[in-house]
Formats: C-alpha cells, structure tokens, sequence
C-alpha cells in the first residue's frame, strides 16, 4: 500500500528549482518520522500527476533522495523510504557481532548451514598459522538482526584448538566468540581487519533474502590470541542496505596531558 501523501506548496517564482523543493518536501517528512522506513512511494508517474509536475523533475527529486540515502530503489517493485543502516563497530573494536548488537539493544540469531572439519586450503592454512591440509572446523551461518538476515558468515578455526566444537548447537542466539573465551580460553587479543565493496550473487542473495547484484559489504578478519598466534579467520557478507561500519580514531594529541610541547617523531641525540 502506498503512504498518504499531504498537498505540498510549491513556489514557481523562486530561482530554488522545483526538484529541490519537492525534494526538501519529502526529506523533512522523512526526518519528522511521517513518512516511515520501508513505506512505498507512489510511482514517478502518479507524482507528476498528484503535483503537477514534470516527469524529469519528478525523476531528479528521487535520485538526489536515494544519493543522499534517504530513499531505496527495488527494480520492478518500486520506491520505498530507506531503513535505517546499522553501524557497526567491528573496524574498531574487537567485539563480534553478538556482543556488537547487544551493546544496541539488538537481538541476534544464527542459522548454522556448515560445521564440519576440513582440510584446511592452502590459504586458509597460510592464514591461520597452518600446514596446509590440517584440521580446521569450517562454520558457516547466516544471522539476522531482529529478525532480519543481516549477514552471511563463513569461519575457520584450527581444529586442534577447538575439540568437539562441530558437535555443538551454534544456531539460534548462541554466540561462538562467549564459547571461545569461555570455554576454550580463547581471548581474541588482537585481528586484522579488511572491508571491500561487492555485488550479491545468486546465493547470497537468496539467504539474505535481497535481489541479484544488490551491493554487499565484504568483511574479512584474521583474529590473534595471547601470544599472536591466529586462531579465526572469517568472511562476512554483509547487507549493503543495512550495513555501514564506523572507526573511532584518536590522535596522540589527545592523549598529552599538557600542550606546551609535543614531540612529532623520535628524539635522539643532538636533536
């Protein structure tokens, strides 16, 4: 059903284009919550004939809603207004997701669809500090946030590490980082961290319950124990729609307890 729209006013004899004001128009109501996330919009064609307005102004009102995020296209389905994104804070921090969601009042849940031990491929040895064709545990799972599919997972941990973990229950809101440290010691104390941008194919779109080619959020993760050895890698799929990851950064200016003087590199002698 589509959202009921008031009457805006335009005025035709200020220089501000007419794209613009019925862009504003729409991003105020967007802003006051009138217009509510996930609501469809009427179609390009039903605007320009309820307004009074012309198709390419119509048109240029909508993108500049979808650059500015506050509006989504689904081809062959319409326009709706944009559900907020999660910001993750799994850049700068070393929180998983479940510990990550439950700091937002977010609920979790897993879907496991792998967890089997494997020979480990050569990159996945190479990555974890193994030889290649050792043990790991391979764990795949889709999760979902309030329970929406939010993310697809793949993870690897060296087998030796983690005894009759593939005998455990990893679905529903158990959370794989509270049995690591619990109950095998493993603290992650450190990990490497990588984001990149890519396109949902067939698979993942179909778990994640998005369309074909819908833009993803790739993060990979290598995680480091007392000690540095590495003890997780996992792949993480992440709904481009719903996804965004922030970083928290410090200079070491922050941290000077006086600001008279503040070396910027090394002294040595003579310096």
């Amino acid at each position: 059903m589509y959202i009921q729209l008031g009457e805006p006013e335009f005025d035709r004899t200020t220089p501000v284009p007419l794209y613009h004001q019925l862009k504003e128009w729409f991003a105020v109501r967007i802003a006051s919550g009138e217009l509510a996330p996930g609501a469809q919009l009427p179609t390009e064609l039903e605007l320009c004939e309820r307004f009074g307005l012309s198709r390419g102004v119509v048109r240029q009102a909508l993108s500049e809603l979808r650059y500015d995020g506050l509006v989504e296209r689904h081809r062959g389905r319409g326009t709706y207004v944009s559900v907020p994104k999660t910001a993750e804070g799994l850049i700068s921090g070393l929180r998983g997701l479940a510990d990550d969601a439950l700091l937002r009042g977010q609920k979790v849940e897993s879907t496991v669809l792998v967890l089997r031990e494997v020979p480990a491929a050569e990159s996945i040895a190479r990555l974890l500090g193994l030889s290649p064709g050792d043990s790991v545990v391979e764990l795949e799972r889709v999760r979902r946030l309030d329970g929406e599919p939010h993310v697809l997972v793949m993870t690897y941990l060296p087998a030796a590490l983690v005894p009759a973990l593939v005998e455990r229950d990893l679905g529903g809101t158990e959370s794989l980082y509270r049995i690591l440290r619990e109950e095998y010691g493993l603290v992650i104390v450190s990990s490497r961290r990588r984001v990149e941008a890519t396109v949902a194919g067939s698979r993942e779109a179909r778990l994640l319950e998005i369309d074909r080619g819908a833009p993803l959020l790739v993060l990979r993760s290598v995680g480091y124990t007392i000690g540095g050895r590495p003890f997780d890698y996992f792949i993480a799929y992440h709904r481009g729609d719903r996804s965004a990851f922030e970083a928290v950064l410090a200079s070491p200016l922050g941290a000077a307890a006086r600001f008279e003087r503040v070396p910027l590199v090394e002294e040595g002698p003579g310096l």
